[in-house]
């Protein structure tokens, strides 16, 4: 009798241990349809969870990318300018390319709604790596493979990104190629810039490390008066760009070549994020063929006038 009245409690007990664990499952399930998209403290227990500051959360590279632009790249996705769509996570969000790679059940799918990292850690590194930092791509190969134009996802001749194209001098209208003369000398590319620190790797940097913000300091090192160039370069391509702008404003036909072509030059040097800064001589060339341009544009726009007063 003793047995049996043991053995009831037993099964009772596991019954309702089990039924709680269910229901919280559930709900923690339900939880990730809202995803916090760049939040690095809720929805830990998503199954695309990046675990990475379990153990990094102390260090200084942590908190500098914490105030870096990655670490809105979901936030930014849902308040862009462009259609989203699911394949802008490969660059938007840490652990897409994996998981669709391998493929989810159909209770875990990653899309939209279920992303929950940045462009964070495995987006550049891999314990499996056996690169340098972990990285997996090289230097050369890694920033470029997200910061380029061809990306597709913002549609077709919208250009969304054009960090390579600018820098490498290439794919402009009406200019030949002009790679940027800092080509050849850095060596790392975009690390090189973006990521310089003059503080100690255990002290949290306000721009450079991980937080990807150029410290134009270090052009010092070659150029002299630096913040004297940049603002002469600010206003003179920012002076240009606004030239171009107001031609287009004033174009009558924007399916013309001519407006195409000039549209074209003018968004690669605007998507470059800084004025050219990527490419000077190469972002005066482009701004300046597109208004070359301008004579053609009000040639096409007083033909029209000229066909609409014969009729």
């Amino acid at each position: 009798m003793k047995q049996s009245l043991l053995f009831f409690l037993l099964t009772a007990l596991m019954l309702t241990v089990g039924l709680i664990s269910f229901n919280s499952l559930q709900a923690g399930e339900a939880g990730h349809s809202t995803p916090t998209h760049g939040g690095v403290d809720t929805h830990e227990d998503s199954p695309f969870r990046e675990k990475c500051y379990t153990c990094h959360g102390s260090e200084a590279a942590y908190a500098e990318w914490k105030m870096a632009g990655h670490a809105k790249a979901l936030i930014n996705l849902d308040h862009g300018d462009h259609p989203v769509r699911v394949s802008c996570l490969s660059c938007h969000s840490a652990g897409y390319e994996i998981h669709s790679r391998i493929g989810r059940s159909k209770d875990h799918p990653y899309n939209l709604e279920t992303a929950v990292n940045a462009v964070s850690c495995s987006s550049c590194h891999l314990h499996s790596s056996t690169r340098e930092h972990l990285l997996v791509k090289s230097t050369r190969k890694l920033c470029v493979s997200c910061h380029k134009m061809d990306c597709g996802c913002a549609g077709d001749g919208i250009i969304h990104k054009s960090q390579t194209e600018m820098f490498l001098g290439r794919d402009g209208k009406g200019v030949r190629r002009k790679p940027s003369p800092h080509v050849r000398v850095m060596k790392k590319r975009c690390v090189h810039c973006h990521m310089a620190k003059k503080e100690s790797k255990e002290e949290i940097a306000q721009r450079g490390g991980h937080t990807f913000i150029a410290d134009f300091s270090i052009c010092g090192d070659c150029h002299d008066d630096m913040e004297a160039r940049l603002k002469r370069y600010r206003e003179e391509i920012g002076g240009k760009m606004g030239a171009v702008k107001a031609m287009l404003d004033g174009a009558a036909d924007p399916n013309s070549e001519a407006y195409k072509a000039a549209k074209w030059n003018y968004d690669m040097v605007k998507g470059d994020s800084g004025y050219g800064l990527h490419n000077i001589p190469y972002a005066r060339m482009l701004l300046d063929y597109s208004l070359s341009l301008k004579s053609t544009l009000v040639e096409s726009e007083s033909g029209k006038e000229a066909a609409s007063g014969e009729e």
